[in-house]
């Protein structure tokens, strides 16, 4: 006898197996990252840098910049050639394609944003010109064979940007494929990132990019991967890829830094690629922007590229008060007022001393009914009229009146007054006179 409910329990079992099964994780292949798995061994912890090593805050100027540029989201894309193609001419040249990051260079304060291009373990490239949005690189000396490159948007420190899409990788091919040479295109591989300019500046950066690395932690004993990294004989682990800055190991001289991938176990995976050392020389020079523990508003726009602030220009010109332009308005509006002013005052003292010069004294007539004539004075005795006095002489000429200048009226003769003998005359010719101009009788 059929049960009527038994299919729809089986049913409803298998949706179930169905549901659960969904959601199981997919592991990486064997070799790679789930050699543990089934074991029960628990994973390798992770540690922090201990002994010389001690984790600091980046410099001032980091912060700024990171806090400036975080508004960006950078995209970078290979153009030519395509990724795993071969190429088959003596030079190879690739073309990428940036969006949404100020490329620039400042002469004073460095290397601003840029793109950093690394093929094997060859010294990194760093791009800060574009045409457009392209990026152009040519290499002349690349042996042939297979090569495996990655490239990456970078801030002004060299730390790469840890987001999707502003980081490509890829394979290339110069003249043939060689297999074995390169990793696989789902295999791990480890990139280290070098500081800018490549100098072991204190605090220390320590940055690195792993290709094709599972997510971990998202539970508890979830390790897939650990990054051993040994800077100057002190190891530690990490795991998770995340930029260190570091202090505390060497600070004069120079670093060798040690970069090992391994599994959850502590394993080496594919040392061959995943085991790299880079080489950081000692300090020389000045140090770049980026070191500095704080950045102006100029230098900040300069190292980020960003255009600088138009409120800079304003400040420099040291403009004067409004007070000042007050007053040297007020003074041009009233210069060609006073300036006529001056000269009718002018006009007018020259025409009183025309005025009143003295004049020569009239000669005497003898009276009338006397029968001889008196005689006149010696001439040694009497100055000469025209002589001028010594205020006279010292003071300057004055200038003759225009002739177009109406003289004043006289007044009648009748009216006119008898003269008296001007002060300016002194001496035996003035005792010769009465006090009504006339000569005196011997």
């Amino acid at each position: 006898m059929r049960r009527p409910g038994l299919k729809s329990i089986w049913a409803v079992l298998l949706a179930a197996v169905l549901f659960l099964g969904a959601g199981l994780p997919v592991h990486a292949r064997p070799g790679f990252f789930n050699r543990d798995a089934g074991s029960g061994t628990k994973p390798l912890p992770s540690s922090a840098p201990s002994g010389k090593l001690q984790e600091v805050a980046p410099p001032g100027a980091v912060q700024q910049l990171r806090q400036n540029l975080q508004q960006h989201r950078p995209s970078l894309r290979l153009i030519d050639p395509s990724n795993d193609s071969i190429v088959t001419t003596d030079a190879l040249e690739l073309s990428f394609e940036i969006e949404d990051w100020p490329l620039s260079s400042d002469p004073e304060l460095g290397l601003g944003p840029h793109v950093v291009l690394q093929i094997d373990n060859r010294a990194p490239l760093q791009l800060s010109e574009s045409n457009g949005n392209r990026l152009k690189v040519r290499i002349d000396d690349l042996e042939a064979g297979s090569h495996r490159f990655s490239a990456w948007a970078a801030y002004p420190w060299g730390e790469a940007v840890q987001a999707p899409g502003a980081s490509v990788q890829g394979r290339l091919h110069l003249w043939q494929k060689l297999q074995g040479t390169q990793p696989e295109r789902d295999a791990p591989w480890l990139v280290p990132v070098s500081p800018a300019g490549g100098q072991g500046l204190q605090p220390l950066l320590v940055d690195w990019l792993i290709w094709n690395a599972p997510l971990q932690n998202l539970r508890e004993g979830d390790g897939r991967w650990r990054l051993r990294i040994s800077i100057d004989g002190e190891s530690f682990l990490v795991d998770h890829q995340e930029a260190l800055w570091l202090k505390g190991s060497n600070s004069s001289g120079s670093h060798d830094i040690q970069m090992e991938l391994l599994n959850g176990l502590g394993e080496p995976i594919t040392p061959i690629f995943n085991n790299q050392l880079i080489h950081l020389k000692a300090a020389s020079g000045p140090k770049p922007g980026w070191m500095r523990q704080h950045l102006t508003e100029s230098q900040l726009a300069r190292l980020s590229g960003s255009p600088e602030p138009e409120v800079l220009e304003v400040v420099e010109s040291s403009p004067e008060p409004p007070q000042k332009t007050e007053e040297k308005k007020q003074e041009k509006t009233e210069q060609p007022r006073d300036l006529p002013q001056a000269e009718i005052k002018a006009e007018a003292v020259v025409e009183d001393e025309v005025e009143t010069k003295p004049e020569a004294a009239p000669q005497p007539k003898a009276p009338e009914g006397s029968d001889k004539q008196e005689p006149e004075p010696p001439l040694a005795e009497q100055p000469p009229a025209e002589q001028p006095s010594q205020a006279e002489t010292a003071r300057p000429t004055p200038p003759t009146p225009a002739p177009e200048k109406p003289a004043r009226p006289q007044q009648p003769a009748e009216q006119e007054p008898k003269l008296m003998p001007s002060s300016s005359l002194g001496g035996s010719a003035r005792e010769l006179l009465n006090s009504d101009g006339r000569l005196r009788k011997p």
